[in-house]
């Protein structure tokens, strides 16, 4: 009864040698654990080896903060000294006054005008997609544009048209440079 069963496999069925027991079942065996275990080991460490190439030690993470700290520093100092040359000089590139500061209640973007020197008007036509799929403005000529235009054919411009209020007005007029804003009055009611 006390026999530590040491079975061999003979005529279909396992027998232990020293007591003669007879099972059909195999004998038992211990599981391997380390079978799991080691494929785990692994993958921790190969997860640990990019964790730390990917974000290092505290140490280099507070070093790299710094530089781009002390980058910074440099980038203003050497900045600083162009901003204020530019805050102080009398001609600056875009003067605001009261006018420019205001905010339009529309803005006809898809237009093109024909500036009329020889009848000092401009007349705007603004195309949409929905009805009424056209708007035509007919506008006073300002001094400024009518100068610059003195004796010339009529002018076919695209242009951006700013509504101020029911008859305060502004034109963007597009050449080879950019859009210039001229502000014009009503000629004629937009039909």
């Amino acid at each position: 009864m006390g026999c530590r069963h040491n079975y061999w496999y003979s005529q279909g069925a396992f027998r232990c040698k020293k007591c003669g027991h007879t099972t059909y079942k195999p004998p038992k065996r211990k599981k391997n654990n380390s079978i799991i275990l080691i494929p785990i080991i692994i993958a921790i460490a190969i997860g640990g080896y990019f964790v730390y190439q990917t974000y290092g030690t505290p140490q280099s993470i507070q070093n790299e903060a710094n530089k781009i700290i002390t980058n910074t520093e440099n980038k203003i100092q050497q900045i600083s000294p162009q901003l204020t040359n530019l805050s102080g000089s009398q001609n600056k590139p875009f003067p605001l006054t009261s006018e420019d500061n205001r905010v339009s209640i529309a803005v006809y973007n898809d237009c093109h005008s024909t500036l009329r020197s020889d009848q000092k008007i401009i007349v705007t036509t603004c195309s949409f997609n929905a009805p009424p799929y056209q708007k035509v403005f007919t506008f006073n000529m300002p001094d400024a544009l009518e100068q610059a235009l003195y004796n010339q054919v009529p002018l076919w411009v695209k242009t951006n048209v700013y509504q101020y209020g029911e008859y305060n007005f502004k034109i963007g007029l597009f050449d080879q440079v950019g859009e210039k804003n001229y502000t014009v009055s009503l000629w004629q009611f937009p039909s």
